[in-house]
């Protein structure tokens, strides 16, 4: 068969890999990335062809069988338009991997906080002793796993909604759509239609199958309810449920059939409302797969963290540095801010997926936020929305943001970067980004 693959970035290249491997030929089109810095086994193989935006008037489309896309290319893309005019079917590199995969998924979406819960029931699950993937949208294209030499128990994936805007048949036995708020709307411009892409992670589920429900926000859960067909599984961080997974006083109740057990949780590291909302997420999926409490109480001790989440990254001086950089939305950046005690030098900016950034007004006080020093693209859009009360600076690189830090610091300051704003105007990712603040940090000591 002939497939198109659209965007060849870690998961395009993952899927090229995934189909020559197996005597496919595959077309690669990426008009961002230059072919030099495609892999060599892919850009040499006599199978692949690489496509120029001239070469596309010359293809014969009637020889594309399928055109799998890679989660940053949107969804009006020319050649995505292309393709459907052309009736060639798009799926998800995540749809491709699914159609052979020999073991079960746990899925994971939500706004904030995928990739650490991921991480957390990927780390429980293999200190149960069970072999588990866990990729996703986080680390691993899921597409890999059929190529390793390993008889996994469970996949565990982060699923954008990016992902999950061309699912057709993939299935995941146990789902959940950690939280909602209003994010890349410069892809899906409505809110209704961002959460109408967040719960095709239910689609194809069956009646034995497990969703996990967040009863913390009644505006979406009632909706979601009503339109599952397989069990429920409802958790909450805000008072108690008659069934369910609720957090009381450092522990977690689980409460079924008017029974209830608790998993002590003052073993856990990570600071904020948010992680114990993961944490709860994380604990109900895992006892649905059916690990034992005393299992899940013994992880907490060991796990960590991610690294540019709320991640203390220095001391000097008096002074603590936190990197924050995966926090891309002002939601993900105001947990965040209430994770941490005050004296905030808060470092924002990059390229908005959003132009609403009220959410960031209500949240930053003078009783928590010394100074917020912008950087980046965005950084005037962001300006707006910054209260009078707060200093305010601006700056257009993060070099310049933090030459401002080193000289408005004192012992007793924290200092937050955490930009509520992609990195894509000036960094690769987000990690690239979170790097060079480690390096500004420790260069200035």
């Amino acid at each position: 068969m002939n497939y198109l693959v659209v965007g060849m970035g870690k998961t395009g290249e993952s899927t090229a890999h995934f189909l020559l491997d197996r005597g496919e030929k595959v077309f690669g089109y990426d008009d961002q990335k230059k072919w030099n810095d495609i892999s060599s086994k892919i850009l040499n193989h006599r199978s692949f062809s690489p496509l120029r935006p001239i070469d596309l008037s010359k293809l014969n489309w009637s020889k594309i069988q399928e055109c799998i896309v890679s989660p940053g290319i949107p969804s009006h893309h020319p050649v995505l338009a292309k393709c459907e005019q052309e009736r060639i079917p798009i799926v998800s590199e995540v749809e491709l991997a699914c159609r052979m995969l020999k073991f079960p998924l746990i899925g994971i979406t939500g706004s904030n906080g995928k990739s650490t819960t991921v991480a957390l029931i990927g780390h429980i699950l293999n200190q149960a002793g069970l072999t588990v993937f866990v990729g996703g949208n986080f680390g691993t294209p899921l597409i890999d796993s059929i190529s390793f030499q390993c008889s996994y128990q469970w996949g565990v994936v982060e699923l954008s909604s990016f992902q999950l805007e061309r699912i057709v048949k993939a299935r995941f036995q146990i789902a959940g759509i950690l939280n909602l708020a209003p994010n890349h709307l410069d892809r899906h411009q409505t809110f209704r239609d961002y959460f109408m892409q967040k719960q095709n992670i239910f689609l194809n589920q069956k009646k034995e199958d497990v969703a996990v429900v967040n009863f913390s926000n009644p505006s979406w859960h009632t909706q979601l309810c009503s339109m599952l067909s397989s069990s429920i599984i409802p958790v909450t961080c805000f008072g108690q449920l008659l069934e369910g997974f609720y957090w009381k006083n450092q522990k977690i109740v689980e409460r079924f059939e008017g029974k209830e057990r608790t998993i002590d949780c003052h073993h856990w590291q990570l600071p904020g409302e948010h992680n114990r909302e993961n944490l709860l997420f994380a604990t109900a999926i895992c006892r649905a797969v059916g690990v034992e409490v005393e299992h899940i109480e013994e992880s907490l001790l060991s796990f960590q963290g991610l690294n540019h989440r709320i991640q203390k990254i220095a001391e000097i001086n008096g002074i603590l540095f936190y990197d924050d950089s995966k926090s891309t939305t002002p939601a993900s950046t105001c947990a965040a801010i209430h994770s941490l005690n005050g004296h905030i030098i808060l470092l924002l900016g990059g390229r908005s997926k959003i132009q609403d950034f009220s959410e960031l007004t209500r949240n930053l006080t003078p009783e928590k936020i010394k100074t917020v020093i912008l950087f980046g693209e965005d950084r005037e859009l962001i300006y707006n929305f910054i209260p009078e009360s707060i200093p305010t600076y601006l700056f257009p690189t993060l070099d310049e943001a933090f030459t401002k830090v080193r000289s408005l610091s004192v012992p007793g300051d924290c200092v937050l970067l955490s930009p509520a704003c992609t990195s894509w105007d000036q960094y690769t990712n987000y990690q690239e980004r979170g790097e060079h603040f480690f390096r500004l940090v420790y260069g200035n000591q």
